[in-house]
């Protein structure tokens, strides 16, 4: 049975928690624009969101593309005007300081750092992801990370996930395994290019995936339960 040597961790929703910073940000930057906000519009950001993001993981829009559709399209759904592009940037700045963690997600990679070789493979830019780890006290627990913005490929292409193998020497596709919170972009990506076997966090909001014959090894329902990986 082959034993893991990395393990590649998903960023949002599995280490840091997404949905509270960006409910938090949207909130800020509603206000600064003029716009009333209730807490129900947060509903629309995510089904709004979960759809562009379907797209970057299909290859028909880019993470920097978002800028010119998705505040556009959240305000087009909700009846409100203002500057989709200048929220856009507004967004990404609170969310470069938004460091909320996943519960217990801190204390599993204390326990697994030095056992294994912890990596992070997240989608996004390179320096706001490194800003909300270092916020977040969990930064020092990787050796590398892997992120979009910087090998220019994005999550879950096969060239995203060979130049995380490019910069493994000497460990094979098998000995690597990938935890993250989607069936697309993390368990489905892993399979088409390193084809290693894969753990998927489950939450509470289990989304039905696109390619169900892709399956992760098992359905961790929190963070503390990775405290027991073996292969």
């Amino acid at each position: 049975m082959e034993t893991y040597r990395v393990l590649l961790f998903d960023i949002d929703n599995t280490l840091l928690d997404f949905t509270a910073g960006a409910m938090q940000s949207m909130e800020a930057i509603f206000l600064e624009a003029g716009l009333a906000y209730t807490p129900e519009m947060f509903g629309v950001f995510q089904t709004e969101n979960d759809k562009l993001w379907a797209r970057i993981e299909r290859g028909e829009l880019t993470i920097a593309g978002l800028r010119g559709v998705r505040w556009q399209t959240i305000l087009a759904c909700l009846g409100l005007e203002a500057d989709g592009a200048a929220m856009e940037d507004a967004f990404r700045i609170r969310l470069h300081e938004s460091a909320v963690p996943v519960a217990g997600a801190r204390e599993m990679l204390e326990h697994l750092h030095g056992k294994y070789r912890l990596c992070a493979a997240s989608n996004g830019p390179y320096a706001q992801q490194v800003n909300r780890l270092r916020r977040a006290g969990m930064y020092d627990f990787f050796e590398t990370l892997f992120i979009s913005g910087q090998i220019g490929a994005e999550k879950p292409s096969t060239v995203f996930f060979d130049r995380c193998m490019e910069h493994l020497p000497g460990v094979r596709p098998e000995q690597c395994l990938m935890i993250g919170d989607s069936l697309t972009a993390d368990i489905a990506g892993v399979a088409q290019r390193i084809q290693s076997k894969h753990r998927k966090l489950r939450k509470k909001r289990q989304r039905k995936a696109q390619r169900p014959e892709r399956k992760p090894v098992s359905l961790l329902p929190n963070t503390r339960k990775a405290f027991s990986l073996s292969a």
